[in-house]
């Protein structure tokens, strides 16, 4: 029963607080409660990776479209990046993608609403063990490799760059303003959560996990 186990503090638990709530009821009370970080920032996230992808692409559509009024787009210096590199980056492109299809997937079959963004359990199971924001590790990895990866065909210049700093500033942002979005839902099992887990930095991680067995 999702009410039943450790009793539940903050949003999450004034909803639990319902006995033998079903899933759908769950989602129903959590959607009242606005108790949904996704849904609160996708329009923010969304308009982020809008402009983020206007500042990369700017140079290519200078070069492709010859329009005048974009000459000094089109005349940046392109970076030229090696085969090792590459190769590189999309081992790290692979394994991003990896561990965010992982981390979705627990988020699905453990976080108690039986979907992929929506958890009603602070999920410390796979790489939650490590890091408390692996997905968000992974779509800044993945993205952040994306302008290197195909820079064969859109240009990587001073804007990509530029495109990337925003990117990363962007999701530390965003993962502070999660935390504390967790902070009210569950109370003080998600900030002694933060206390024992780093955000993203997985070398503490590991350092931490491997200290505690």
């Amino acid at each position: 029963m999702l009410g039943e186990g450790k009793k539940k503090e903050g949003l999450v638990g004034e909803v639990l607080k319902k006995d033998h709530i079903t899933t759908k009821e769950l989602q129903e009370e959590l959607g009242k409660k606005n108790v949904n970080f996704t849904k609160s920032y996708s329009r923010v996230y969304g308009a982020l990776l809008f402009v983020i992808a206007i500042i990369w692409l700017v140079p290519a559509v200078a070069q492709y479209s010859g329009w005048v009024f974009l000459n000094f787009f089109a005349r940046l210096p392109e970076i030229e990046f090696p085969i090792p590199v590459i190769i590189i980056g999309v081992i790290f492109f692979i394994a991003a993608i990896s561990l965010e299809t992982k981390v979705t997937l627990i988020r699905k079959r453990e976080g108690g609403c039986h979907d992929t963004h929506e958890t009603v359990i602070v999920i410390r199971k796979g790489p939650y063990r490590i890091i408390r924001h692996p997905g968000h590790l992974a779509e800044m990895t993945y993205f952040s490799l994306l302008p290197i990866l195909i820079s064969k065909w859109i240009p990587f210049t001073v804007m990509a760059g530029i495109s990337i700093v925003i990117l990363i500033t962007g999701y530390l942002y965003m993962i502070r303003e999660e935390d504390n979005f967790n902070v009210r839902k569950w109370g003080n099992e998600y900030q002694q959560y933060i206390n024992e887990v780093p955000a993203i930095n997985f070398v503490k991680g590991l350092f931490i996990k491997r200290r505690l067995l």
